[in-house]
């Protein structure tokens, strides 16, 4: 005979009471939880009632308005949200194998990759799919690693590896430095040598605080005594920046690829100082367990566009 956890497991426990407990262990309030279902607090409780009666355990306790799990509803909530993502892994799956390479594929990447690098490689991987379709998401590095992790997004485009995560992998396509820029109209424009303390005396637009290029140059500033806090404006916008450069006496940094193509414009120049060799990577995240079929087939998209269009190509793509 079995026992009321064995029964539970066994025929009583459905993917929407993983989906509450990994919900109020996100939100903490019943009301959240049923706005966020777009259900009613009775339904909420309801729910909850049906859990710990099949248990004979509570799962949650109130203090005050809010909610919090017991042990027992903890780890349920945690190893549900595993469950929930496997589920959706498997939904993936199932979708490419019915419809061929198809599907919706979501990539994410921060604003210094190169665009033209991004959209030739989206191109290619629609025209060997034509029935697939493609979710493109710009944020910080920190964001989309998160993403990454719950699902929400299947590949990341980035600039620098960040710590090491056993449940992602790392592929370097290629390399290109960031190079000191500002208006083309600015005292330091015009060919001279130019050192970082000349530097000094400008405003700065800097990356957002905690990125990997605000951390590159933060460093080669303080090695120079020099600290950029003290008249900067930080943003993580290229077509921002290229506007105030044009209006003001900012000095900045870009990928080359970014400044050669604005310089071309007429609309920035490029500094004749040393380039930040340490932001040269440009990054590809997968999570370990991926193999569906779509998203790996834009992954060969990127690395093929990364060897066959794109100067100082690594030969790291199999990490």
């Amino acid at each position: 005979m079995l026992t009321p956890i064995e029964r539970f497991f066994s025929s009583g426990l459905r993917l929407s009471h993983l989906r509450l407990l990994v919900a109020l262990a996100d939100l903490k309030q019943v009301t959240k939880v049923a706005a966020a279902f777009n259900v009613t607090q009775p339904t909420v409780s309801k729910q909850i009632g049906e859990i710990e009666q099949a248990l004979g355990a509570a799962v949650t306790e109130r203090v005050g308005k809010a909610v919090f799990l017991t042990d027992v509803g903890a780890v349920l909530a945690r190893r549900g949200r595993e469950i929930l993502r496997q589920v959706g892994l498997a939904q993936k799956d199932v979708a490419s194998l019915v419809t061929g390479t198809a599907g919706r594929v979501t990539l994410g990447s921060v604003t210094a990759v190169p665009p033209s690098f991004i959209s030739q490689s989206i191109m290619s991987f629609l025209t060997r799919a034509p029935a697939a379709s493609v979710e493109f998401v710009e944020a910080p590095l920190d964001e989309l690693l998160e993403m990454l992790r719950i699902g929400e997004i299947d590949l990341v485009l980035a600039r620098a590896r960040g710590k090491d995560d056993p449940t992602l992998v790392t592929e370097t396509l290629y390399s290109e430095p960031f190079v000191f820029v500002s208006g083309p109209s600015h005292a330091l424009s015009h060919g001279r040598s130019v050192t970082v303390k000349d530097l000094k005396e400008f405003m700065w637009l800097v990356p957002q605080q905690g990125s990997p290029s605000y951390v590159a140059l933060a460093h080669l500033m303080e090695a120079e005594g020099l600290n950029i806090d003290d008249s900067c404006v930080e943003s993580s916008s290229i077509a921002l920046n290229v506007e105030l450069m044009a209006r003001g006496p900012f000095v900045s940094i870009l990928p080359l690829s970014h400044a050669t193509e604005y310089a071309a414009r007429g609309r920035l120049s490029l500094m004749n100082t040393p380039s930040l060799t340490q932001l040269g990577e440009v990054v590809l995240y997968r999570r370990a367990d991926l193999d569906s079929r779509a998203p790996m087939l834009l992954g060969e998209c990127i690395r093929e566009e990364a060897v066959s269009n794109l100067p100082g190509i690594s030969s790291d793509l199999t990490s």
